[in-house]
């Protein structure tokens, strides 16, 4: 069996479960200084986009700021089509890299990323 068939099963039975929790009938008579909560199941689930690679990102970035001053994490976010979490932490790794022509800068209280000069 593939993995990826492995944990999409897995993921679908736990959903189903939560679903099944959340389903069942709550209390339907009330009972004076009795109250009982149930605790929620809430499951989440993230998406990275795959579709572009890091290296075609950097790219991009490199692209925009030939014609730019600077680079928004929101503008590379929506560029890339990134969370803005997972956009902000992928530059800031772009910059730890040496070889890589990025470099963090701060507009007041903003940080923005400009090509190393």
């Amino acid at each position: 069996m593939n993995i990826s068939k492995t944990i999409a099963a897995i993921l679908f039975m736990a959903m189903t479960t939560a679903v099944s929790i959340q389903a069942q009938p709550r209390h339907r008579y009330y009972h004076p200084g009795y109250h009982r909560v149930r605790p929620a199941v809430v499951l989440t689930t993230s998406h990275v986009s795959n579709r572009f690679s890091q290296k075609e990102r950097l790219a991009m970035a490199l692209a925009y700021l030939r014609e730019h001053k600077y680079l928004t994490i929101s503008k590379y976010a929506s560029m890339t089509k990134l969370s803005k979490t997972m956009a902000e932490a992928e530059l800031d790794s772009f910059t730890l890299n040496s070889r890589t022509p990025l470099q963090k800068h701060y507009k007041g209280k903003k940080k923005v990323y400009i090509a190393r000069t």
